[in-house]
């Protein structure tokens, strides 16, 4: 094998992506989901900078929409000084017990810089009462410091 391959993972979907070691840190669209994802080494530094994707997180709270519907609601801005071609946030829910019950997330395309986005993403577990801190990620990947955080959803209140 004169180019040998290596697997990333898709930073939307997490599906496998083999690609030749010499395309580290270039722009693909995924074959699952066709979202854009920046090829990477896995367990290596990062080939791009933690400011091309620095987001601020606040006021995240639950909420129900007027069909009774739970969601988690919050905001992001994107304060990376970049377009940013999409950005996913998910939370992890949990029961009274602590034990995951379940994921739920929301997404956004095109995401130009100093953009507020206002997300909400819904809940559909009747036992999910708590939620994890925030995940974040862009087409370059998990989002490890969030530039500031309000408060996590940790009670699911019927009357938001």
């Amino acid at each position: 094998m004169a180019h040998p391959g290596i697997n990333c993972y898709c930073h939307f979907c997490g599906s496998p992506l083999r690609f030749q070691i010499a395309r580290v840190g270039e722009t693909v669209n995924c074959f699952n989901c066709c979202m854009e994802t920046v090829l990477f080494i896995p367990g290596l530094q990062v080939p791009y900078s933690e400011k091309q994707c620095l987001l601020d997180i606040r006021d995240i709270c639950w909420a129900e929409n007027k069909f009774g519907v739970r969601h988690v609601k919050g905001c992001v801005e994107n304060k990376s000084g970049r377009h940013l071609n999409w950005v996913r946030i998910e939370f992890i829910l949990f029961s009274k017990q602590g034990c995951p019950v379940g994921s739920t997330s929301d997404c956004l395309i095109d995401v130009p810089h100093a953009r507020l986005w206002s997300f909400q993403a819904p809940v559909v577990q009747s036992e999910a009462l708590h939620a994890s801190d925030p995940l974040l990620a862009c087409e370059y990947g998990r989002v490890h410091r969030p530039a500031t955080m309000g408060a996590t959803p940790s009670k699911a209140g019927r009357n938001p």
